[in-house]
């Protein structure tokens, strides 16, 4: 008996005996993470040259174990302050300690960005400029939704395109939403239909930040991601909180407007699994701007809830998971206490949508190689009412051809996307890094208006293949070059009243990006790209949202010899970044140029015999948008802060563009013709200044400037005639003030209010009545509005 307990103690040390040997053989490092004196959880420390590191505990407290003897370098980084960088010498057996003390990161000079490059990188060493708008942004400017918030990013301008329903869309560099791509943690799950009115529906409170790079990016997310792309990502949880608020607002000091937001993050005390969940209530009254009895502004009922988990399965690899879903009421016209068909007008949209996404990724042993896959889902169900006409009909009335048309304008929309990828990261070297992936993209599309006669049914498929090669030749240089091959399947059905027009293609796209940084000094960038993108012939955003003239529906109308529209982009900036103890500078210089070869335009509007007027999206025969974005931005402490940017721009047709004509010769009758880009100002900026004298108080003013555009105005709902206008130009003022009225470790309680659009910089010349073109709204999104609110923060 004691011969077998020898030898099972013999057995187990010999078993051990490696693993002895080699924590024998190496060291460990661990130390304390603060911040103002305080401890800070969820700080990554990571030995650059073996990708090895750990995260710092609820305690602030951080620790790696088993290295190798030999010289590393630390780097020490996290969301929201300034990386450091430190040298260490590991000798066998030694624990090293080492506290750092962060920064706070104000301008975000030295964040992890991934929308640039598809990997996790900083953002001053990215070869492309990405551009971000914090949460910081989000409650100086007041902004409840991810539209309201958008415009504060240089290049990027967001306008509303419906004086009914409210439709809004966000142009970047000069073009118009669908030259842009819209990602949810990276994902292009935003569908079409989603797209119509789905950036008011996003709360800004479900964000951590959102990415922007300008230019094209169709390599890595896909054809029309030619103006650029905006990455929506959503809060991760890092430490234990719960945050609540209200806002009430009155629309020109009189119309309600209230939200009621709340937040909350719970986190495992290893850090190793946590969950933030996330909800946004607002219930808008509709307001009337001239006195006529219909709406500017819609009626609005808002209500989403979501969350976001991980799980760090092991210390390579990490389970995502998350989820929202938006049921969304918005209305405008007149008679709002009636049935839709009992109005003169109204727009009315019920939007249900649900949202899923998942993902898993894992890391080889060395830390060299890096396999992700990834699958989202959304599913959008729509019920709708485009027209009016139509009475009250009291018992023994007979149903008028106004009131059949009028109950006929009721219609439901369908709408699944799907996206589901793998990725493949190498890091050869310290110099050389490439990424590959494939991933398929599925949308279907059922939008069907049985009263009008009109439907579209259609379903796109596309299959990319992608491949990205980082090169480092020096310290000072680095190359991006990369490729995508999208094959792109079209299935769909057009129909209205009587015509039929069947989009059954099947189409090859390769598209290239070249990308440059150079180092002029550590402080001072230049970066250079080129791109190319694409545009399928099948339906977009813009022809899902439905205008009303006249009091009648206005529709698009695919032309059938619509072809594929293709782009060529060029940027060259030149960067400045300095940090000076607590003091931070950014300055940035891009030019831009974009060639749009057989661009979608639409023209050519006719009447059908039910008064129903077309549109026809046609290809046009080139154009150019070109011009300069300046950005500067000023830190000098975390207690005065100040973000700009303007855009100049010219935005041409290469030939003058035929916009309306009458449908017979009419000499009388002047054509609507233009070389201009519609609703493209050739200047737009905006300004964002914060003070913080201390941790009570705070002040914040803010502005979004519009140069004067061409816009189309239809002047007379019977012969749909239409001429080009040029409208006046816009500053919009923002103030707001907060104050931490009770606080403590725990704890804390703060008011705020304000106004936004001070001095009521607003549109002036609305159509009026039930025959108005509610396509003619330009400028601010808002007059002027004052605000109020509490809110409470747990931690």
């Amino acid at each position: 008996m004691k011969i077998t307990n020898y030898k099972s103690i013999i057995a187990t040390i010999l078993a051990l005996l490696p693993c002895y040997l080699l924590i024998a053989q190496t060291g460990s490092l661990s130390g304390k993470i603060t911040s103002e004196g305080e401890l800070v959880p969820g700080i990554t420390v990571m030995l650059v040259e073996i990708n090895k590191g750990g995260i710092s505990d609820k305690n602030g407290i951080y620790k790696i174990e088993n290295i190798k003897p030999g010289n590393y370098t630390i780097r020490v980084s996290a969301l929201g302050f300034r990386t450091i960088k430190d040298s260490i010498s590991i000798r066998v057996g030694q624990n090293v300690e080492r506290h750092y003390k962060l920064l706070e990161d104000i301008l975000n000079i030295g964040e992890i960005v991934v929308t640039g490059t598809r990997n996790q990188i900083e953002r001053y060493n990215a070869p492309v400029i990405v551009n971000t708008i914090s949460n910081r942004t989000f409650q100086a400017t007041q902004s409840l939704s991810i539209a309201d918030g958008l415009s504060f990013s240089p290049g990027l301008r967001l306008e509303n395109n419906c004086q009914n329903c409210g439709f809004t869309q966000l142009r970047m560099n000069g073009l118009e939403g669908p030259y842009s791509q819209i990602l949810i943690n990276s994902r292009p799950v935003f569908s079409a239909l989603a797209g119509v009115y789905g950036l008011e529906m996003l709360p800004a409170n479900m964000v951590e930040k959102v990415e922007v790079v300008r230019g094209g990016g169709s390599v890595l997310y896909g054809g029309n991601a030619i103006a650029g792309t905006v990455n929506i990502i959503t809060k991760d949880p890092i430490k234990n909180t719960f945050e609540a608020s209200i806002n009430q607002a009155f629309t020109d000091f009189d119309t309600p407007d209230r939200t009621v937001v709340f937040n909350g993050a719970v986190v495992s005390d290893d850090l190793n699994k946590g969950v933030t969940f996330f909800g946004f209530n607002r219930d808008r009254n509709p307001w009337d701007a001239n006195g006529d009895g219909f709406s500017e502004i819609v009626k609005l009922r808002n209500n989403t809830f979501g969350f976001d988990a991980f799980w760090n399965t092991t210390d390579r690899s990490k389970l995502k998971l998350g989820a929202y879903h938006i049921t969304e009421f918005r209305r405008g016209g007149n008679n709002f206490h009636l049935m839709p068909h009992q109005t003169d007008l109204t727009e009315q949209l019920q939007h249900n949508i649900l949202s899923t996404n998942i993902s898993f990724e894992q890391y080889s042993k060395d830390f060299k190689h890096k396999f992700s896959t990834y699958a989202s889902f959304q599913s959008v169900n729509r019920d709708s009412y485009y027209g009016g006409g139509g009475r009250i009909l009291g018992e023994g009335d007979a149903l008028t051809e106004d009131d059949i048309i009028a109950i006929n304008a009721y219609g439901t929309s369908k709408d699944v996307s799907a996206v589901g990828g793998f990725q493949y990261n190498y890091e050869i070297s310290n110099k050389l890094n490439l990424t590959a992936g494939t991933e398929y993209i599925f949308n279907d599309v059922l939008d069907d208006m049985p009263g009008y006669q009109r439907s579209i049914d259609q379903k796109v498929g596309t299959l990319g293949t992608y491949v990205q090669l980082e090169i480092k030749p020096t310290e000072r240089l680095t190359f991006l070059a990369g490729g995508r091959f999208d094959q792109l399947n079209i299935d769909g059905s057009y129909n209205l009243i009587e015509d039929t027009y069947l989009n059954e293609r099947s189409i090859g796209v390769f598209v290239p990006r070249l990308s440059a940084l150079y180092k002029l000094r550590e402080d001072l960038k230049l970066r250079a790209s080129f791109a190319q993108g694409y545009r399928g012939p099948q339906a977009f955003d813009e022809d899902l949202h439905i205008e009303t003239v006249g009091g009648s529906a206005r529709f698009i109308q695919l032309d059938p010899n619509l072809t594929t529209e293709r782009s060529n982009s060029a940027l060259l900036s030149l960067n400045y970044d300095k940090t000076i103890g607590n003091k931070q500078f950014n300055f940035v210089a891009e030019g831009f140029y974009t060639e749009l070869t057989n661009p979608f335009i639409l023209s050519g509007q006719t009447e059908l015999p039910n008064g129903v007027a077309v549109i026809t999206k046609r290809n046009g025969s080139g154009a150019t948008v070109a011009g300069v974005n300046l950005e500067a931005n000023i830190a000098l402490s975390n207690k005065l802060v100040l973000q700009s940017g303007i855009t100049l721009q010219n935005a041409l047709f290469n030939e003058v563009e035929e916009v309306w004509a009458p449908e017979e010769e009419d000499d009388t009758t002047p054509i609507a013709s233009t070389n201009r880009l519609l609703r493209t100002p050739n200047f737009y900026g905006f300004f964002s200044l914060t003070y913080n004298p201390n941790k009570k108080w705070s002040f914040s003013y803010s502005g979004v400037i519009t140069g004067s555009m061409d816009i189309a105005h239809v002047i007379d709902p019977e012969t749909e005639q239409t001429i080009i206008k040029s409208t006046p130009r816009f500053f919009e003022n923002n103030i707001k003030i907060s104050h931490v009225i009770k606080s403590s470790d725990d704890y804390d309680i703060q008011w705020f209010g304000g106004v936004q659009n001070l001095f009521n910089s607003f549109q002036q010349d609305f159509d009026m009545g039930p025959n108005r073109d509610s396509g003619y709204v330009y400028g601010p999104m808002r007059p002027r509005t004052i605000f109020m609110g509490l809110k409470f923060n747990l931690n």
